[in-house]
């Protein structure tokens, strides 16, 4: 793979500054973005150039651990808005928070039905329970806004069937608090 350094450019800097110059403030089409993606596919900038990118990324170092402003938190979730991690990432991302990796470890004392709910494998089950209800409550018909995935048959007392998506149907949080087996419900059994 060749070395791609901004310092090894034959031009002068006036040539540089006259070419960056004449490009400024305009747009690129996509097909021209695809291009020099294409162009620079392969290359490995070098550790000083890395160095220098990471210090323009965050201005200078009087930026360095600057707290972003309200408006620029706003923005940047406006910008996230949407997009969803592939399946591979959201496991990487549950796998370092967990165990002694994680920053709030305690020698192990968290609950296991803690555990359990907060898996992937439960997050997944949820989804696949809301797809096939198509995101409607199964009661009132309630399509969308808050909805919870009801286990039929109790979670603590049918463990084999926790990830069963036919023990699981999609409830609004109305209609799941009347069912017996929500919370203070169950103990009136």
């Amino acid at each position: 793979m060749k070395s791609y350094n901004r310092g090894d450019n034959s031009r002068t800097p006036e040539a540089r500054k006259k070419i960056s110059r004449a490009h400024k403030g305009r747009k690129l089409s996509e097909e021209w973005k695809h291009k020099l993606s294409l162009a620079h596919k392969g290359t490995k900038h070098t550790e000083e150039t890395k160095r220098k990118i990471g210090l323009a990324s965050r201005g200078n170092k009087a930026n360095l651990g600057r707290i972003p402003t309200l408006k620029a938190r706003k923005n940047m979730g406006i910008a996230q808005k949407g997009r969803k991690h592939s399946l591979q990432t959201r496991k990487k991302i549950g796998e370092s928070h967990s165990g002694e990796r994680c920053t709030w470890w305690k020698g192990g004392v968290t609950p296991i039905n803690f555990k359990v709910r907060n898996s992937l494998e439960y997050k997944l089950w949820r989804e696949a329970v809301f797809k096939r209800d198509n995101w409607t409550c199964v009661w009132c018909g309630k399509r969308g806004g808050e909805l919870n995935a009801d286990h039929i048959k109790p979670f603590c007392d049918y463990p084999e069937l926790r990830f069963s998506i036919d023990n699981g149907r999609t409830l609004c949080v109305l209609c799941h608090r009347t069912t017996s087996t929500y919370g203070k419900n169950r103990a009136m059994l």
